[in-house]
């Protein structure tokens, strides 16, 4: 007759549950995610990822966004500085109709008047983002923008900027954001109306009021202004295009920031590990395993205890 000694089959599946429990825990809290090998959770995974998707496509349509109002703010400065210089130019020749001037202080007038000049040419010509020029002149007869941002095409005269998802209203995508025209954003002085006066700057034997009116070929001092006044309208419609632009974009941002906000947080609240449960679980989980094992142990040691009396009770009696 043989001898077969077993185990408390309950024990032992309770302490392989509290275990399963117990590194199912630990895993959450490692990663802070609560799909685990144990707990795959196929629907609310499929969820998340389809949220950290759209999450990625408005990190993408945000980039766009600063993109475009990289481009705006750069062609507001310069025309800024363009702004400065002609109000400048206006303010000398202005002072240099004042009879109490000498032709030769007159003529240092025009001196300081043709650097700026100079200054407006340069700022016109050189003014540029990520490589193209931003102000066009008539000498540009291929005068072309990149359209930047990321899924933007290639136009000539205008720049797009795609803030969202593609959708159609009215027959436009207003998904774009579209700054057109900038071919006819000409800032050089002829295309302003401005006149040089090199010939008044080097004058050797300083400069008179009619030196200065036949300069700017007009008949009198009251005319002196109107090209300047005309000037600083042109400028103000470029700035008004790209300052509109520069709120849809604002606007635009702060539209994506917020969706961003909403679906970051709705991701959250699937994927992410509740800590304080899961601690708390983890703790559980910890005592029940201890707790079973030490009771196995003990029962272990219980059971060998009885079969070695029942082994000596054997042998006396044989």
């Amino acid at each position: 007759m043989g001898l077969r000694i077993t185990g408390s089959v309950n024990l032992e599946g309770n302490i392989a549950k509290a275990q399963k429990e117990y590194d199912n825990s630990l895993e959450k809290l490692s990663t802070g995610v609560r799909f685990t090998r144990n707990e795959p959770m196929p629907v609310e995974r499929s969820q998340s990822d389809n949220l950290i998707s759209k999450m990625r496509e408005l990190n993408v349509y945000k980039r766009n966004a600063n993109d475009g109002l990289s481009f705006t703010e750069a062609a507001e400065s310069n025309l800024n500085a363009i702004s400065n210089n002609v109000i400048r130019l206006k303010e000398l020749v202005a002072q240099s109709t004042n009879p109490a001037l000498s032709d030769k202080e007159r003529g240092f007038l025009f001196i300081e008047y043709q650097a700026n000049y100079q200054s407006l040419v340069t700022t016109s010509s050189t003014a540029s983002h990520m490589g193209r020029q931003l102000f066009s002149s008539d000498d540009d007869s291929d005068f072309e923008y990149q359209g930047i941002g990321r899924g933007n095409g290639y136009s000539t005269g205008s720049v797009s900027v795609r803030v969202s998802a593609p959708k159609i209203s009215d027959g436009k995508d207003v998904g774009v954001i579209s700054i057109n025209d900038l071919d006819q954003v000409k800032t050089m002085p002829s295309d302003l109306g401005i006149k040089s006066a090199e010939n008044l700057a080097n004058a050797e034997g300083g400069v008179s009021i009619d030196d200065v009116l036949d300069n700017f070929n007009v008949s009198n001092e009251k005319e002196l202004g109107a090209s300047f006044d005309e000037a600083h309208s042109k400028i103000s419609s470029f700035r008004a295009k790209f300052g509109a632009a520069t709120s849809s974009l604002s606007s635009a941002l702060n539209t994506i920031n917020v969706a961003y906000e909403n679906t970051a947080a709705a991701n959250s609240r699937i994927r992410d590990v509740d800590y304080a449960t899961e601690i708390t679980n983890l703790a559980k989980a910890k005592i029940l395993v201890q707790a079973s094992t030490s009771l196995l142990a003990q029962r272990n040691n219980n059971s060998a205890q009885n079969i070695l009396t029942l082994v000596k009770g054997v042998d006396k009696n044989s």
